[in-house]
């Protein structure tokens, strides 16, 4: 069997996990984009991240076609049998899932989705909403792939079967050969990164902002690292009359892991998220971080133990957060240690194994019994 992508665009927070999927998988992959990063997204992508036919995953641009719908149908009558897996069923490849469900009604179809924004409560009552879209969809797709147990209880409320329902991630391209940091050295000042862009809606960059006013200590430094979002003028200004604070520039996503090892603890103030990938990178580079309950990949600070998860919006706890690590300087390599320890549980190929499974158990059950479990959810 092959595997079918269907993305609003190329991947990128997800890159690492599916160009692995591609390498492991015995069929073919195809990455299938409604259109091209945004211009935030090239800035940070390298140019040769991606071509029309990497070595592993065939990428196909259906707005390249003068006939999008025809090309789309063609593509789908081919595949009728194959695994097919959508990114959201609000996604603008919703349509062609409603496409391949009409042609088959017993399809292989797989969708993976953050949880819903709250936006829509001003729209639509929030829970009924969703409820509906559960209603529409769970007889018809063979399973749901929430990012993180936050999505996954999110879901389940909506409706969705619980034998249905696995647990995903986002999974960027990292440098996962990056050496054990020194637990050794106690800095004199804590280095502290904030790595996104800077907004208010979903980031918290307003939240660390009024948290530095909140500090007892001094002891520290904060590295501003993105450069573009909703609250880019507000965030430089205020970068501009913080002595502690500096502004890091934008850094390519490759490069995140390598940069992150040099800083002793990644803030990630987060509102509410999909899922913050940041954390995997700072994880990764290994450090500690403080994040939010509202960054969804908080559960794997949780579950390594390599470092602190406060209430989302609440400035006052980060600040209390940050001066504990201040104060106790010895957990920046405690948080290091474990950091280091819990890295094999989030690599690519781990994580794609854990796919895979999951598409074997699902489509392939006289190979796979047991149902598979999200490695970076283990202790």
């Amino acid at each position: 069997m092959d595997i079918l992508f269907w993305l609003d665009t190329v991947p990128v927070c997800c890159k690492g996990i599916f160009d692995q999927v591609a390498e492991q998988w015995n069929g073919k992959v195809y990455y299938i984009c409604n259109k091209n990063l945004s211009a935030e997204r090239e800035k940070i992508t390298s140019d040769n991240s991606y071509s029309e036919n990497n070595e592993h995953a065939q990428i196909i641009y259906t707005s390249q076609h003068k006939d999008r719908d025809k090309f789309v149908n063609e593509l789908l009558k081919k595949h009728i049998s194959d695994i097919h897996v959508f990114n959201g069923y609000k996604s603008s490849t919703a349509v062609y899932l409603d496409r391949l469900i009409q042609m088959n009604k017993a399809a292989k179809t797989v969708v993976w989705a953050e949880r819903p924004s709250p936006e829509w409560k001003a729209i639509f009552p929030f829970s009924l909403y969703h409820t509906y879209y559960a209603l529409r969809y769970r007889n018809h797709v063979t399973a749901l792939l929430p990012l993180g147990q936050k999505g996954v209880m999110q879901y389940r409320r909506y409706g969705w079967q619980k034998d249905k329902i696995f647990p995903f991630l986002y999974l960027p391209v990292m440098n996962e050969s990056i050496p054990r940091q020194s637990i050794h050295d106690t800095p004199k000042d804590v280095r502290f990164v904030y790595l996104g862009r800077f907004s208010m809606r979903y980031k918290g960059t307003d939240v660390l902002m009024e948290a530095i006013k909140h500090l007892k200590h001094s002891n520290y430094s904060l590295e501003m690292v993105g450069g573009y979002g909703d609250l880019k003028e507000k965030t430089m200004a205020w970068i501009e009359q913080e002595s502690k604070v500096s502004f890091g520039g934008a850094w390519p996503i490759e490069e995140a892991c390598d940069r992150l090892s040099k800083y002793d603890v990644c803030i990630v103030p987060s509102k509410y998220e999909g899922w913050n990938v940041t954390l995997n990178e700072a994880l990764m580079a290994g450090i500690g971080c403080i994040a939010t309950e509202g960054a969804v990949s908080d559960e794997m600070v949780t579950v390594s133990g390599a470092g602190m998860v406060v209430r989302a919006k609440d400035a006052k706890a980060l600040a209390e957060a940050m001066d504990t690590v201040m104060e106790n300087p010895s957990l920046i390599a405690d948080w290091k240690q474990k950091a280091y320890v819990y890295r094999p549980n989030m690599t690519a190929r781990v994580c794609a194994d854990y796919f895979i499974k999951v598409m074997k158990y699902l489509f392939e059950k006289d190979e796979v019994i047991e149902r598979p479990v999200a490695p970076w959810q283990k202790e």
